[in-house]
């Protein structure tokens, strides 16, 4: 049974009492070195940030896979790259991607599963690709289907999609699919998995694609492409956001999203997407520290609860920062890497994780609950 998202929020450590009501203590705050001071919008123009804004239109456009299969409700997010652009294209094998494969301007990825484990039931995975011309599209997937053709894991047969006669279509020897088809300056590659089909239904699978391929371009025909000149113009932030989001260490893209891009980046994007409109999210940023900006201070706190309603099983809660008693603080003691936490400040929920030093954690929590704090 559901539990509905209010009564999440009332039984949630650290509840909403302790910081909505008086908040953190400010005197005893201790951002170290991090920046507290809100960046100017020349500084949040990075290239990593000019980079992403291409894809980031593209994946307003493209549907979720549970919006096609919506049996198809985990999305898994760790190790996945799921925004594609010039700077960060595909990898393949022992080649330059830009040399093999000319002319990408953007790409996003989207993954549905039946299970947390894909290899437990069906899994589809689509890679939607934008180049500068319909030629380098078309070169796209030729090449990269070749290069699957001949590949160390060759496919054992050929397959059409009905509906799609230049796609594509290979079948492996597991009977899933791999399947590559154009549509003007836009490629998408599709796999589905057979899952527990046994023996798999390869025209059965086919015709799956079919269906998540017509939603697509569907979606697809109201994405206006960005004219490739136009495309070091277009503005990276919304609302000046940016300005108070903590940067990383390391140069990173800082995406600011709407809330059906967001969903592409929660796990369990079918629950995600109720606790984002009871919460009234409009935007959010994921960059050095994730911020979402709900509709009130109340609204915070309910989507923080649900928030840490998600935390795997293996996060053991750790200390708070100084002066902020109701940040909700985990670690997972057999990896690394994996302290969190998670907080408001005012409208906004922020979640700080990926430090393995408590102290550095700490400090860019205070930093990043300064710089909100700042938000007119």
């Amino acid at each position: 049974m559901l539990v509905p998202i209010a009564l999440i929020a009332s039984m949630s450590c650290g509840g909403p009492e302790s910081q909505s009501d008086s908040g953190p203590d400010i005197s005893a705050l201790q951002p170290g070195n991090y920046r507290t001071n809100p960046r100017t919008s020349e500084e949040v123009r990075t290239p990593e940030n000019v980079d992403v804004q291409e894809s980031l239109r593209l994946g307003q456009h493209v549907p979720l896979i549970m919006e096609t299969n919506p049996r198809l409700v985990f999305n898994p997010v760790v190790y996945r790259t799921k925004v594609l652009t010039p700077l960060h294209p595909p990898r393949i094998q022992d080649q330059d991607f830009h040399v093999a494969v000319p002319g990408l301007v953007a790409g996003w990825e989207t993954v549905g599963q039946r299970r947390e484990e894909s290899s437990l039931g069906r899994t589809i995975e689509l890679a939607i690709m934008a180049f500068a011309e319909p030629k380098q599209a078309t070169h796209a997937a030729e090449f990269l289907s070749d290069m699957a053709l001949h590949g160390s894991s060759p496919p054992v047969g050929t397959i059409g999609i009905p509906g799609h006669p230049t796609a594509i279509g290979q079948v492996s020897e597991f009977g899933s699919l791999n399947v590559w088809v154009t549509q003007g300056n836009l490629m998408v590659e599709t796999y589905i998995g057979a899952g527990v089909d046994i023996p798999p239904d390869t025209t059965g699978l086919a015709a799956e694609v079919k269906t998540v391929l017509d939603n697509l371009f569907s979606a697809l025909g109201e994405y206006k492409p960005t004219p490739v000149d136009e495309l070091g113009q277009l503005p990276v932030d919304r609302d000046g956001i940016l300005a108070f989001a903590l940067p990383g260490s390391e140069p990173v893209a800082e995406m600011v999203l709407d809330p059906s891009s967001l969903l592409n980046f929660l796990q369990r994007p079918d629950l995600a997407k109720r606790a984002l409109e009871d919460s009234g999210v409009d935007l959010a940023v994921h960059g050095g520290a994730r911020i979402y900006r709900t509709a009130d201070p109340a609204a915070a706190e309910r989507l923080k609860a649900y928030f840490v309603s998600q935390l795997n099983a293996a996060q053991q809660p750790v200390d708070s920062p100084p002066g902020m008693p109701a940040a909700h603080c985990t670690d997972d003691p057999e990896s690394t890497s994996s302290l969190s936490c998670i907080f408001t400040s005012n409208r906004y929920v922020a979640i700080i994780d990926g430090s393995n030093q408590i102290q550095d954690l700490h400090q860019q929590v205070a930093a990043q609950y300064l710089l909100l704090a700042k938000v007119p």
